[in-house]
């Protein structure tokens, strides 16, 4: 396996896992609230607080492709 794949699928899995974590602390305050019986965020401002998450999915999904096609022109 080709280093420079192996960098390039490393970095894009660490910045999805960003997109993840960065999503659920997002998110972790609506849960509490909820939890307390309090009022939350609208359902709207919820979508758009559980993206990163959805993104952080996706590019993690993708990543072997993405990470192929970004080193192609590497390849020994």
């Amino acid at each position: 396996m080709n280093p420079y794949f192996k960098a390039a699928l490393f970095l894009i899995r660490l910045i999805a896992a960003g997109f993840a974590i960065f999503g659920i602390t997002l998110l972790c305050g609506d849960v509490f609230l909820m939890l307390s019986h309090k009022p939350v965020s609208s359902t709207g401002t919820l979508a758009l607080k559980a993206l990163p998450i959805v993104i952080g999915l996706v590019l993690f999904l993708k990543s072997y492709a993405l990470a192929k096609h970004l080193t192609k022109d590497f390849e020994e």
